[in-house]
């Protein structure tokens, strides 16, 4: 019974932490969770990455709430990219069948290691961009959504969330604020997660127990997250995390090999 309330109380505090960095950097927090679930507690692959979703959901539902509250959500962008990363998101459920063995420690170790390299980029982009701004008038939609699309099958067979790529693509390639691209890339993360979890939860790749244990922690953590946004930019945050992100994917290419 002690073990239990170890574990149990172990994987609320993983939820805080995941749920802060999550809201606060706007990536959601699976990256986070899936190594943790499979070289620490020996998750299979499928059953990290679907109760990772579950996790990336109640954080990104938290999230949302607290940045819709500060009015710093797009909301014309983030319904339109929301609904198209629907699709993508039932695909990747399935796709993530067949990511057994060694091709899931490639697929997430190369994964990994190229979203280092856009968080580190997109820190420095923070660095010299101002804590609030306005949103474009005129932004390419259109690309956006075709982004979304591949964004919600990331998102879905890797368990990730999709933040790790909206967030320097809204700042990088439509000119979006970094504070507006991490709260409407949030508010998009639950939408696009709701859609993994309903497959994922078909397919059985849910362990419900510990996902809600550490989505519980992640719900009140992103509200942390979301007031911290307020104070701080993250550039310096997400630098330290761009060079976790990298231990770990190099961590999962070794694995691979």
């Amino acid at each position: 019974m002690r073990g239990m309330q170890m574990e149990a109380a172990g994987f609320l505090a993983l939820g805080v932490l995941v749920g802060l960095l999550g809201a606060l950097l706007g990536i959601g927090g699976g990256m986070v969770i899936v190594p943790l679930l499979v070289f620490v507690w020996h998750y299979e692959p499928q059953l990290a990455i679907g109760t990772s979703v579950l996790v990336v959901l109640m954080n990104a539902v938290s999230g949302t709430w607290g940045y819709i509250r500060q009015k710093k959500v797009c909301v014309d962008a983030a319904l339109k990219f929301a609904v198209a990363t629907v699709p993508g998101a039932f695909l990747g459920s399935y796709a993530a069948e067949y990511l057994q063995g060694r091709l899931f420690y490639l697929v997430f170790g190369a994964f990994f290691v190229l979203a280092a390299i856009n968080m580190y980029r997109k820190a420095n982009k923070e660095k010299m961009s101002k804590t609030a701004g306005e949103v474009p008038e005129v932004y390419n939609w259109k690309l956006g959504v075709l982004c979304s699309v591949g964004v919600g099958f990331l998102a879905s067979i890797l368990g990730i969330g999709g933040g790790i790529v909206h967030v320097p693509f809204m700042v990088y390639v439509l000119n979006f604020p970094v504070h507006v691209a991490i709260a409407t890339s949030t508010c998009i993360l639950a939408v696009s997660s709701l859609a993994g979890l309903v497959s994922h939860a078909m397919l059985g790749h849910i362990v419900w127990i510990s996902g809600l244990a550490i989505g519980a922690g992640a719900f009140v953590g992103a509200q942390g997250g979301v007031a911290l946004a307020q104070r701080l930019q993250s550039g310096i945050l997400m630098k330290l995390a761009s060079v976790l992100v990298l231990i770990t994917g190099i961590k999962f290419l070794l694995n691979a090999l």
